[in-house]
């Protein structure tokens, strides 16, 4: 008979790579990417101060989130409790691992704010309402599985945007190495990384197993609201720099237009 642990070290189905592929999509379209990407420093700063509530959030939600669900599994299932003793202490020491990092990328986060120019006092403003919807979302729950398929839907984001905002020279010049390592750090795993660990997770506390489509309908919205929230961050700057693209443009016709009357063939 399998045991809850022979679950838990089941190979991953192959179609979580299909989500990751399907957020990575919604990252790179943005007009938060697009920007964040050429180094414009301004809309760094929108981005980091937006998502500042989040991430300062983010540990102890992880911890909450591991006292509700051993409360839950041990009132739920009481009948099956040598198995269940086995695989909760592993969960609580998978969790007390993620929240120990995201404890520390919280810090990175501040180092990232300052090489742009941010004090941790500018971080330190209310969220706005789609980032305090963000944190909703990520408390509420009744299903263990579906809090930690949450809590995989932030770090395929974190991943997902870190990365591509590395693949920008602009973007690591912008903002140096010191500001470099929150995004290093959710790209570089030397062991199996949070979103795989929580995966399994997801997957061995639902019974039945997790489909891709019960996946998907709940790490899809939450990447939606990551990037809505990023693109209301940086509305005005992306604005601003749409405009000034533009007018370059038009400078440059009419630079090119009066040489061409100068010097008529």
């Amino acid at each position: 008979m399998e045991t809850l642990t022979d679950r838990y070290s089941r190979p991953l189905p192959d179609w979580v790579h299909d989500i990751k592929e399907d957020v990575k999509d919604k990252v790179k379209g943005s007009i938060a990417s697009k920007v964040c990407r050429e180094g414009n420093i301004p809309a760094l700063q929108q981005l980091l101060v937006t998502f500042w509530p989040f991430v300062d959030q983010f540990p102890k939600i992880v911890r909450r989130g591991c006292v509700k669900f051993i409360k839950h599994e041990l009132l739920t299932h009481p009948g099956n409790a040598d198995d269940l003793l086995s695989l909760l202490v592993l969960a609580d020491k998978t969790l007390t691992l993620i929240e120990r990092d995201e404890a520390e990328h919280r810090e990175l986060w501040i180092k990232a704010a300052g090489a742009v120019g941010l004090t941790h006092q500018d971080l330190e403003r209310p969220p706005i309402p789609l980032v305090k919807k963000l944190i909703t979302k990520m408390e509420a729950w009744t299903d263990p599985a579906a809090m930690f398929l949450r809590f995989a839907a932030v770090e395929i984001i974190a991943e997902v945007a870190s990365g591509h905002f590395l693949e920008s020279q602009e973007f690591r010049t912008a903002v140096g190495t010191k500001g470099l390592e929150w995004f290093l750090a959710h790209t570089k795993h030397e062991d199996e990384s949070h979103e795989s660990l929580t995966y399994r997770l997801a997957i061995t506390f639902r019974e039945r197993g997790v489909t891709q489509e019960e996946a998907g309908a709940l790490i899809q919205p939450l990447a939606d609201l990551f990037v809505e929230a990023a693109e209301s961050a940086v509305a005005t700057v992306a604005s601003r720099s749409q405009r000034y693209a533009r007018s370059n443009v038009k400078r440059g016709q009419a630079d090119l237009a009066r040489a061409s009357s100068d010097n008529p063939m």
